[in-house]
């Protein structure tokens, strides 16, 4: 069970990574336009995506060490889960309410992962 675990979460943090960094790369195209509000919005926006990157890089890790508790692997997969949803959201229109709403999130997440970790180093 927990191999299957880990090789869905390697999956879905090989797409989440796939897609964001073809959305960088495509990221100055639809951002161009806007003046100053925009280009604003889209540094929050690319902070982000450097800060999602960041955390699956960080989960891709702990996975793969495999000091985690069933309660961490499941609190793992549900933060997968919201990250995959916020990069959907990220695909379309996004407005600064939004961007706030995923940074939140996003350093909401971070604080757990980082308690996550903590408590594993304690473990061994």
């Amino acid at each position: 069970m927990r191999r299957k675990i880990m090789i869905i979460g390697v999956v879905a943090w090989l797409a989440l990574h796939g897609v964001l960094a073809a959305q960088m790369q495509g990221g100055g195209m639809h951002g161009g336009s806007g003046g100053m509000m925009g280009s604003g919005q889209h540094m929050m926006g690319q902070q982000n995506r450097d800060m999602m990157n960041q955390m699956m890089d960080e989960m891709h890790q702990m996975m793969g060490q495999g000091h985690m508790t069933p309660a961490h692997q499941k609190q793992m997969e549900g933060m997968m889960n919201q990250l995959g949803q916020m990069k959907q959201e990220m695909g379309g229109s996004m407005t600064p309410q939004m961007e706030q709403q995923h940074q939140q999130r996003l350093q909401e997440m971070q604080q757990r992962l980082n308690t996550m970790k903590k408590q594993g180093e304690h473990q061994h």
